[in-house]
C-alpha cells in the first residue's frame, strides 16, 4: 500500500500534457484532448449509469473490485471514438466494464471472458438488460478462450485487458494481442501499479518496438499500435 502511494505520487510529479498541451502529433491530441478529457463531449448513454449505480448499491465490494464510473465513461469514450472492428476484454467481473465498451460502439462484437461462473451468470444477464449489440460472455480459463477468440481478431481492435493482474500472464497477453494487430490498434491494460509485478510489465510493454504510443494514467495504461507515429511515452494526471 505505501509502495502504491509513493508511486502515485511520484506519477503526479511527472505527469504532463493536460488537455494535450505540448503534445505534436494531431491523432495524439485529439485522443487526448478529445477522448481522454472529452472535449467533444461523448457521454454514455442515461441508461447504462443507471444500471451501474444500481449495482454499486447493491453489491459493496463492486465499488471495490469493478471499473469506476470515470474510467467507465472512459472506456465508453475510447470505443466511440475509436469504432474499432472487434472488442476483446480480459475478465469480465460484473459485466460493467463490458456494458461501457459496447456502448461506445454498440454494432461491434465483443468477446469478453470470465473464469468466475457466477459473475458470467450476473454480466450475461447485465449485459442482456443493457447491451443491444453483438456481445459474448465467454466463461472459462483466460488462456483457453483467449486462443479460441485470437483467430477472430481483426487487425484493428481494441482490447481492455483486467484479468490476471500479475506480471507474466499480462505480458503474455499483450504479446499474443500485438501478434494481430495491423496499422492500427488500441491495448487498455488496468492497474498497472496494482502491484511491483504489473508495473514491471508495464515498464517492459512502453519499451517493445510494437507499442509506438503509451500513456500513463497511473490507474489505467493504454498502449496504442500506430505505424506512421514516432515512438512517444506520456505520463498524465487524469
Amino acid at each position: 500500500m505505501v509502495w502504491r502511494i509513493l508511486k502515485y505520487i511520484e506519477h503526479l510529479f511527472f505527469s504532463r500534457h493536460r488537455h494535450g498541451h505540448g503534445i505534436h502529433s494531431p491523432f495524439l491530441f485529439e485522443f487526448v484532448n478529445g477522448v481522454l478529457f472529452n472535449s467533444k463531449e461523448f457521454e454514455p448513454p442515461p441508461e447504462i449509469i443507471e444500471e451501474h449505480l444500481k449495482l454499486r448499491s447493491a453489491f459493496a465490494w463492486v465499488r471495490r473490485a469493478s471499473v469506476s464510473e470515470k474510467y467507465g465513461r472512459l472506456l465508453y469514450r475510447i470505443t466511440r471514438w475509436f469504432q474499432p472492428d472487434m472488442i476483446v476484454e480480459l475478465g469480465t467481473g460484473m459485466g460493467i466494464s463490458t456494458m461501457y465498451l459496447a456502448s461506445g460502439s454498440p454494432e461491434t462484437p465483443l468477446h469478453s471472458i470470465e473464469c468466475d461462473m457466477e459473475r458470467v451468470a450476473e454480466a450475461a444477464q447485465l449485459v442482456c438488460r443493457s447491451c443491444q449489440g453483438p456481445v459474448s460472455v465467454h466463461w472459462g480459463e483466460m488462456e483457453e478462450k483467449l486462443a479460441d477468440i485470437l483467430p477472430l481478431l481483426p487487425e484493428r481492435f481494441v482490447a481492455f485487458v483486467d484479468g490476471n493482474h500479475h506480471y507474466e500472464p499480462t505480458l503474455d497477453y499483450v504479446t499474443k494481442l500485438l501478434e494481430r494487430a495491423g496499422d492500427e490498434a488500441l491495448i487498455l491494460l488496468d492497474d498497472i501499479y496494482w502491484s511491483r509485478g504489473m508495473q514491471k510489465a508495464w515498464t517492459e510493454l512502453i519499451s517493445w518496438p510494437e507499442v509506438n504510443i503509451s500513456i500513463d494514467l497511473f490507474h489505467m495504461g493504454i498502449l496504442l499500435v500506430r505505424k506512421d507515429l514516432d515512438k512517444t511515452k506520456i505520463k498524465i494526471k487524469f
